[in-house]
This record gives structure tokens, C-alpha cells and sequence, in this order.
């Protein structure tokens, strides 16, 4: 974890000390669709400076999640003639926060007078919580996993202002965090991973007066 907070104040101070000026900050939501994941929601905030009119530089520290109930119904009751009333128990719960924490380029160039294309390429680290509440076994833990990730978006955009634009892109994020489990019985290295990779879209608005 200190080598991570370090890595991430050396690329702030990077960004500040590079541009001082232009500085762009985008604010972003939308939905993200793992392999190994139910599909959730998938937003973030992009810090960062414009290197030039058409060439961006950023920290993206985004949140992916999703949540997951397992229901059966117990019993019901109708005696009343027109209203059904149902017994549900919740036998299982279960939820996935991803973080990824992301150095980023971007692009954004002229496609017409009134409209942009964009696109976004970042590399870095993520953390994986996964947490499972199994009511009916009476058993609760929480997984940690963590690793390399990446991502890559392309889009358009549409200038609204002077100083904001809006956009919209799809995107790929590719990352499989992972947890050492200690050794086999044969004392082989185990651990576990997830898969998180996969395709998401999301919308979001650009401002040009503030950032890092």
C-alpha cells in the first residue's frame, strides 16, 4: 500500500510541477459488464491538465459496483380476497466494490465544427472488495484482491461552452486483481482472482476550470 500511495503523489506532483496551467477535471458515470461479475454501476473523476489543445494528461480514481440477492418465498397469505400477501427470506447477499486508480492520456480532436472525438487510455492499479453474507449456512466474509488494471474508451464529444464539454464513450477495462492463499498440500503457491475485465459505456462532462 505505501508503494501505491507513493507511485500516486509522484504522478500528482508530476502533473503540477509539468502544467501549470489548463487544468480539466471530468466527472463521469455509467455501467461497466466484468466476466466475472454481475454488471454495475461505473463512475469516477478524471484530475488532470491539458498538455495542449488537444492532448490531456490525468489521474482517474474511479468505483465500480454491483450487488447481488438470493430470495425464496417462504409463504403467502390471501385470506383477505383481494390483496396477496407474500413471505420472502433473503438467503444469500452478496456485493463487489472494484477501485481502480488509473495514469491517463487523452485525446480529443475536431470530427466536426460542433463535434469532438474523444479518446482515453489509462494504466494502474485496483482493488477488489467482495463481500458474501450467506444467511441460510450463517457464514459472512469479505475477499480482498488486488492488481494491475487498464482501460481504453472512445467516444464523442460536444462542446456546451467555453470552458465544459460533454460526452459520451465505450469503453474497455481490462484487470484481473488476484489474493495469495498460501500453498497447496504439495506446497504449491495458491491464490484467487477475478476477472473484471470487460465492455461499459458511460457518460459524463468535462471542465476546463479546475483540476490538479
Amino acid at each position: 500500500m505505501k508503494k501505491i500511495f507513493w507511485t500516486t503523489f509522484i504522478i500528482i506532483s508530476f502533473i503540477n510541477s509539468a502544467f501549470a496551467q489548463n487544468k480539466m477535471t471530468e466527472f463521469n458515470v455509467g455501467i461497466l459488464a466484468p466476466t466475472d461479475a454481475e454488471s454495475g454501476f461505473f463512475g469516477g473523476i478524471n484530475l488532470g491538465r491539458m498538455v495542449d489543445e488537444k492532448i490531456g494528461i490525468s489521474l482517474g480514481i474511479h468505483v465500480y459496483h454491483s450487488s447481488y440477492t438470493k430470495e425464496s418465498k417462504v409463504g403467502e397469505d390471501d385470506g383477505s380476497g383481494q390483496i396477496v400477501i407474500s413471505q420472502t427470506a433473503t438467503e444469500l447477499d452478496q456485493s463487489a466494490t472494484l477501485i481502480p486508480l488509473l495514469f491517463q492520456l487523452h485525446y480529443t480532436g475536431p470530427i466536426t465544427q460542433a463535434l469532438d472525438l474523444k479518446v482515453t487510455a489509462g494504466l494502474g492499479y485496483e482493488f477488489l472488495w467482495n463481500s458474501i453474507n450467506n444467511f441460510k449456512e450463517g457464514k459472512e466474509r469479505t475477499d480482498f484482491f488486488s492488481g494491475f488494471g487498464w482501460q481504453v474508451a472512445a467516444g464523442i464529444s460536444i462542446p456546451i461552452s467555453s470552458a465544459s464539454d460533454f460526452y459520451g464513450e465505450v469503453l474497455y477495462h481490462g484487470g484481473t486483481p488476484s489474493s495469495d492463499k498460501g500453498k497447496t498440500e504439495q506446497g504449491l503457491p495458491l491464490r484467487t482472482e477475478v476477472d473484471m475485465s470487460g465492455l461499459g459505456i458511460r457518460i459524463g462532462l468535462r471542465l476546463y476550470t479546475f483540476g490538479l
